[in-house]
């Protein structure tokens, strides 16, 4: 069977699932950003459009730049009794953005228990490992192009303006302004048809990549004026504990992003950002230029995503995940020798 024969077949069993749900409950990865947001808000428009009910549960909130973009009714706020029960209740879960059971956090042990028909809408790399339909293109730009092209083949004349602004959005944010390196003609024509759909773009853009709070500001000047430069200039990496939140009154969402930045510094092939999660657990942020492969990288930590864009997260704190995992990329992108270190 041909990949795009396998494809149209995911996405009629995807929409007869859904088509045959009453109940819908939509999620995303810890942390949701742009792309997961945007593509449950578009999602869940168009099937409370179709008479579902239709309830959008996430491990953590919304962060600021992206509420934007959240349906009436909103997202729920997790709590572990409304989600247990909410999925008890649920015909059919959709998971997107996402194909691993660990990101979906604090919901995991409830999918696990509860054992609801799902659907997986996922543009990331590696084997799904959360049982289901699986709808899956590693290469769209976003999960929201695969949420397009699943709604365009349904009902084309049902995407509203403010579906296809939630669509424009996430695909917007995950190929960050379509300058990444997985923005594709296929991506454009997309964006081009949103517009003619009627897709706010003056308010995405706005609110996605113009709207930045104080904080934000105070930690960028921090990060750009302590970060550091390995292997002559290729690599650049920085650290946020918990503390320089503390002392430039950003948020956890304010370190979203920032990664880029030392990717933007002239010379830098690779720019890793590793953010104190707790005491005893950080996070990772990889970003590099097309000829770098970080999501292998990443993979050999246990963290994943896209060839120029990856995350790792850490059970050890702060300091020592900084001690291993910064000389295991310069030995990794240096020699190519094995990055997993003592």
């Amino acid at each position: 069977m041909s990949v795009a024969a396998s494809r149209s077949g995911a996405y009629r069993a995807a929409r007869d699932r859904m088509t045959g749900a009453e109940r819908i409950v939509l999620t995303t990865h810890v942390q949701p950003d742009g792309d997961g947001i945007g593509s449950e808000a578009a999602l869940a428009r168009f099937l409370r459009a179709r008479g579902k009910s239709v309830t959008i549960l996430n491990p953590h909130p919304t962060a600021r730049r992206f509420r934007f973009l959240e349906p009436d009714p909103p997202i729920v706020a997790f709590e572990p009794a409304a989600a247990e029960r909410a999925l008890e209740e649920a015909d059919l879960l959709v998971v997107l953005d996402i194909s691993v059971p660990e990101r979906l956090g604090r919901l995991e042990p409830l999918v696990e228990r509860i054992g609801p028909d799902v659907v997986i809408i996922d543009h990331h790399t590696g084997p799904p490992r959360i049982a289901g339909v699986d709808v899956r293109d590693v290469e769209a730009a976003a999960t929201a192009e695969i949420v397009y092209r699943l709604l365009v083949d349904w009902a084309a004349d049902e995407i509203t303006p403010e579906i296809a602004t939630a669509l424009y959005s996430a695909i917007a944010y995950d190929t960050g302004g379509f300058r990444y390196a997985n923005t594709t003609g296929r991506t454009h024509e997309i964006a081009a048809d949103l517009l003619r759909r009627g897709a706010d773009t003056e308010t995405a853009n706005r609110w996605i990549f113009e709207s930045l709070s104080l904080g934000r500001v105070r930690l960028t000047a921090r990060v750009l004026s302590g970060f550091s430069l390995e292997a002559d200039g290729r690599i650049a990496w920085a650290r946020v504990s918990g503390s320089l939140l503390e002392e430039t009154g950003a948020s956890a969402e304010d370190v979203e992003g920032l990664v880029e930045s030392l990717r933007a510094v002239e010379g830098v092939e690779v720019a890793i950002l590793l953010k104190e999660v707790h005491d005893h657990a950080s996070k990772v942020s990889l970003r590099s230029v097309p000829a770098r492969d970080v999501q292998a990288f990443a993979a050999a930590f246990g963290g994943g995503g896209h060839r120029n864009a990856s995350g790792i997260y850490m059970e050890e704190p702060l300091d020592d995940a900084v001690r291993r995992l910064v000389p295991a990329a310069v030995e990794w992108f240096g020699g190519g020798r094995d990055p997993k270190g003592g």
